[in-house]
């Protein structure tokens, strides 16, 4: 069988494709921890991510399709015994049509206000769950693979099913909205009805919505557990079967509210922070949200009072999970593996029989610091070192002799001996030992070669180049979703080199050819940056300014004495002091545009501090070092400021820490940013 097809061209094939494919594609990878585990037991959970760092795959296992799909395939149920039954129903808010609530106003009744609009949305949400929760049900136990419905102990009989329904209808949590209900197919059809006719209305297809409806809003969450509640009364589900509510895309609801048409704050978000907020035994939620929407106070809708992490919900951190620490590489390459191999099976490559790691066997390892410093020096020795007129001749030539056969060591001798220079104030300083290569200098040396290299590169005006397995892996930073784009790209170069189609796996060991579909990736998510609607563009420009000034700092430091520079430090002291700074740089972070993390200076004065890195993907495009070595620049509030100044953002006065309205307003400037700062230009 030949194969010519690129096996990551769909990025989001967890979240498109049947739950069969799911069963082949999905790794089981992050459900070896244990705080994942939480997702699939009893009690609120807040999954929060950054975009495709695989949130949704994680939710899509909660529904019965893809529980089915693993009987039918007579796969292993990849969750342990003591979180494997439940029954689960949720909404996908981009796809459901919950979004439409920001295409057309409900016009509210004299006097009313905008919790009004908030009412009708949690109406929406708990119709919506409560038509999805019986359709669970009844696809468990009408299935015919084998053992279901058996194996969560669901009995659906029609007789049943009738009771349940006459039962609802006399709830009050319905506010008479199903008193014509005497079956289990009007309590479906009335469900149905009740939300088709919120999107006719939302889609101008109707005039008016119902008056039913404007006179029977129902309390959010109440619905659905009183639904629940019957369930078990009737004997449908066992007592003991969790039924676990699935909430995706909660960060739609931000752009939901600012988008609204009626000049109002809607709490959106609030309405589902209630159903949190209510620690209702009988059903426990799991929202999926990127970080920069869950608000700092999780104030619930129609009262002051706040969620409360650890009371009202735990929180699931897949960034932090996949997180490599300074003590361990965590779970990611293992994930990244697992990814990496069902990719492509799914692609009919055939991948047995190969010793290495998958990843290593299609990408190899990336050359050796010497040998990448050779391919940035086209003439032996030329441009390597930068010398000064008062340096002894026999210095002068020694560092220019080793800058032809080993410029690495060459430029980290200059900058050894510039430090010496430095710190003893003499010039007749001996170097023909190379002290700085001594096993004694091993981690100042190791410390240094990704500065070496940047100076190197820049001095030669080449750009530097990415390629290999620990490139690849080091650039995801931990998103299983970057990581995909990586290979997306890659693989595209590699089939446009003109290769033949066949099903054997292939090495694509070219430096030059991964770094052109690295270079690629890292621009395409710089772009991103600048695409989300909410401060986006004002992101976009300060990681420009802030990229620049780093480099040019790591650059022209010929000592290399701040080889961590490629990022920075605020002491919580400044950041307490600016508001708007601290809260620029947070958004930053949960926008996947800088990385950040606490961090002890050895400068006690300081005091505690974060530090921050450009997002790894980004640092290709910025030709800035990946790694996270020594100190990173112990930066204040003015330089930073000046970078804001540079990046011409302006913030609103007297910021809130309880609103996402805490992002900068970007000006309207006429000038056009230059797409590459002036240092970069000479390399592309």
């Amino acid at each position: 069988m030949s194969v010519n097809q690129n096996p990551f061209v769909d990025l989001y094939v967890t979240e498109n494709i049947s739950s069969d494919t799911f069963v082949k594609v999905f790794s089981t990878t992050l459900l070896e921890e244990a705080d994942t585990l939480a997702l699939y037991q009893p009690g609120n959970v807040m999954l929060v991510g950054l975009q495709g760092s695989g949130k949704t795959a994680l939710l899509n296992l909660l529904k019965p399709d893809v529980f089915i799909a693993y009987r039918a395939a007579q796969v292993k149920w990849p969750l342990p015994d003591h979180c494997a039954k439940f029954i689960s129903a949720g909404i996908n808010l981009s796809k459901s049509g919950a979004l439409a609530f920001g295409q057309r106003a409900i016009e509210p009744e004299k006097g009313s206000d905008e919790l009004r609009y908030a009412l009708f949305f949690g109406d929406f949400l708990n119709y919506w769950l409560v038509d999805d929760l019986l359709q669970s049900i009844e696809i468990l136990y009408n299935t015919k693979v084998e053992g279901v419905s058996d194996f969560l102990g669901i009995d659906a009989h029609s007789y049943k099913l009738d009771a349940l329904a006459r039962e609802l209808a006399g709830k009050k949590c319905w506010s008479s909205a199903l008193k014509n209900v005497g079956s289990y197919g009007d309590l479906r059809q009335a469900l149905e009805d009740r939300i088709t006719a919120y999107r006719d209305y939302l889609n101008y297809n109707s005039d008016e919505l119902p008056v039913e409806i404007r006179s029977s809003k129902s309390d959010i969450g109440e619905p659905i557990s009183v639904t629940v509640d019957v369930l078990r009364q009737l004997q449908i589900i066992p007592v003991d079967l969790p039924v676990l509510i699935r909430i995706d895309q909660f960060e739609d609801l931000l752009g939901l509210e600012e988008s609204s048409t009626k000049p109002l704050k809607v709490g959106y978000r609030a309405v589902v922070y209630k159903l949190l907020g209510t620690r209702d035994s009988r059903v426990s939620y799991r929202v999926g949200a990127r970080p920069y929407a869950i608000q700092q106070d999780l104030r619930m809708l129609g009262t002051n009072s706040a969620l409360e992490e650890r009371r009202n919900f735990f929180t699931v951190d897949i960034d932090r999970i996949l997180r490599r620490t300074e003590h361990s590489r965590g779970i990611f390459p293992r994930f990244v593996e697992d990814v990496f191999q069902r990719r492509l099976i799914a692609a009919n490559y055939a991948i047995s029989g190969h010793k290495k790691t998958l990843l290593s066997f299609v990408f190899g390892s990336k050359g050796s610091p010497e040998e990448r410093a050779k391919n940035y020096v086209k003439v032996p020795g030329e441009g390597v070192v930068q010398l000064e007129d008062d340096w002894p001749k026999s210095t002068v030539d020694f560092l220019l002799d080793l800058s032809k056969t080993d410029p690495l060591s060459a430029k980290l001798g200059e900058a050894w001996l510039r430090q010496q220079i430095h710190r003893f104030k003499k010039k007749a300083i001996d170097i023909t030992e190379k002290p700085w290569d001594s096993v004694a200098r091993r981690w100042w040396r190791k410390e240094r070669i990704d500065h070496a290299l940047l100076q190197i590169a820049a001095s030669r005006r080449q750009r530097m180049i990415w390629s290999g397995d620990s490139d690849i892996l080091s650039l995801s930073g931990g998103n299983i979703f970057i990581f995909l784009s990586i290979c997306q790209f890659i693989w595209a170069e590699h089939l446009r080199s003109g290769v033949s189609p066949s099903s054997d796996l292939p090495q694509i060991l070219s430096p030059v050819l991964q770094d052109l579909g690295i270079q690629q990736a890292s621009e395409y998510w710089y772009r991103k940056l600048r695409a989300d609607p909410n401060g986006g563009d004002d992101r976009y420009r300060f990681i420009n300014v802030l990229a620049f000034e780093l480099r040019a700092k790591m650059r022209d430091d010929k000592r290399m004495s701040y080889p961590g520079a490629n990022g920075f430090s605020l002491s919580d002291s400044d950041l307490g002091s600016d508001p708007n700074i601290d809260i620029f740089l947070d958004l930053c972070a949960a926008y996947g545009a800088l990385t950040v993390s606490r961090h002890t200076p050895k400068t006690v004065s300081r005091g505690e501090s974060k530090k921050w890195y450009l997002f790894p993907i980004l640092s290709p495009y910025f030709q800035l070092p990946v790694a996270h070595t020594k100190e990173p620049l112990y930066s204040n509030l003015v330089q930073v400021l000046g970078w804001v100044a540079k990046a011409k953002i302006i913030f609103r006065t007297s910021p809130e820490k309880n609103s996402h309205s805490l992002s900068p307003i970007g000006l309207n400037d006429p000038v056009q940013m230059t797409l590459f700062p002036p240092s970069l230009k000479d390399v592309r």
